[in-house]
């Protein structure tokens, strides 16, 4: 199995050459070069290692917890040490260690959401995205200064697993950073630092030396496919959380998957359709039925009310035989007064100008008040089950009530 690692500084781009390094399955380099995206050998499997000026690396301790806790709280731990708001830095953490320890990497979320859009804008699906400071190793208890030259940046990386990133060195001296960060490291002061950086000679590690009182001691110079295997293994991938590299979802036809659930609606659609239609004509016949029955009544009780409403003919019908008998019938004016006194008795005095009776109906004039008195009067009226007409007259108002 192949593994093509490209190294980046910037987001990909199409035309963009970079560094890349095709590795065999026992992480061996097999070929380099530098070239764009279309120039790249293929391989099994693509990995982007990310220039260590692009993040850093550092190790919190945590109690034992559970892997789908673990990121939350190394976010957590780490609030007081990101730079800017918690959620402008991306946090990648590795597995927990027997002690508890934690590596972590940190990027600019931005940065990493700006490098995953052009991966995909460019085609390109990496496996694992690494930091560059991770690939590299510390000696024991020590530090280790990386940079291809003295004249181009690099990184420091601690036995404790924690990164910087540092400039070049100027003037045969060694670099700012490196000091300063030597120098406030008096409680984890370093036994020697490793000088993995091309050009650095015996005078650059004496003065060093004599401006920290640490051994500065030379290495090889740094060259990223050049890193030992176990740390290509063991490094953070930065595609966690929200870039989590997860397996591209397996394309689905929505038609053919939907398919079956409609027709199971466009079935019970049609039944409801069609119980619905069946409902509507049976009330229908039963709505006919009654008014036939109705008329049938109507004509028997009062043969010469033709062109009458059914109801109408038998309400008359009705009063007039109660009236041959000495009875009075619901629509006289004594019970419609009686029905209607609650919903007229708050009229305050001198509101009311006159009362006249006929056809079953009282008729009523209000003086000019409240110009929603009327309206109260007649929802009183509706709920003493009597049907009630408002209307304004030049003087106030005049309200008919009766049954109907």
């Amino acid at each position: 199995m192949t593994t093509l690692r490209v190294y980046f500084d910037v987001s990909p781009e199409p035309d963009q050459t970079a560094d890349w390094a095709l590795f065999d399955a026992d992480d061996s380099v097999m070929h380099s070069g530098h070239g764009k995206v279309g120039e790249w050998p293929a391989a099994d499997a693509r990995e982007a290692v990310i220039a260590a000026a692009r993040g850093r690396l550092t190790t919190v301790s945590l109690p034992p917890l559970p892997a789908q806790r673990l990121q939350a709280a190394v976010r957590y731990a780490l609030e007081d040490q990101l730079a800017g708001a918690p959620e402008e830095s991306h946090v990648a953490a590795g597995p927990q260690a027997a002690d508890g320890s934690i590596r972590v990497a940190v990027v600019s979320d931005h940065w990493m959401q700006t490098f995953v859009q052009q991966s995909q804008r460019c085609g390109i699906r990496w496996r694992r995205v690494l930091l560059e400071s991770d690939l590299a190793s510390p000696p024991p208890g020590g530090w280790c200064w990386c940079a291809a030259s003295l004249a181009q940046s690099g990184f420091v990386c601690t036995d404790r697993g924690a990164s910087m990133a540092i400039g070049p060195a100027h003037g045969g001296e060694p670099p700012e950073e490196l000091i300063a960060a030597l120098a406030g490291s008096e409680e984890r002061r370093p036994g020697i630092v490793r000088v993995d950086v091309g050009g650095a000679t015996p005078a650059l590690l004496n003065r060093a030396k004599a401006k920290t009182d640490i051994e500065f001691v030379a290495g090889a110079p740094w060259h990223w496919p050049n890193a030992d295997a176990n740390a290509f293994a063991s490094a953070i991938d930065l595609q966690s959380g929200i870039y989590d590299a997860a397996p591209p979802a397996r394309k689905v036809d929505p038609l053919r998957v939907l398919r079956p659930a409609a027709w199971i609606v466009a079935t019970a659609l049609g039944f409801y359709a069609f119980a619905t239609v069946g409902e509507w004509l049976w009330l229908q016949w039963q709505s006919g039925r009654t008014e036939r029955e109705l008329v049938a009544i109507a004509q028997s009780a009062a043969p010469d009310s033709s062109g009458v409403p059914p109801a109408l003919a038998i309400s008359r019908r009705l009063a007039e035989l109660r009236h041959r008998a000495g009875l009075v019938a619901d629509n006289d004016l004594l019970p419609l007064l009686a029905r209607a006194a609650p919903a007229l008795v708050g009229l305050p005095p001198g509101a009311l100008r006159s009362l006249r009776y006929a056809d079953g109906h009282v008729v009523i004039d209000l003086q000019k008040a409240d110009a929603n008195q009327p309206a109260r009067i007649q929802e009183a009226l509706g709920r003493q089950g009597l049907i009630a007409i408002a209307a304004p007259t030049a003087t106030g108002a005049r309200i008919r009530f009766g049954l109907d």
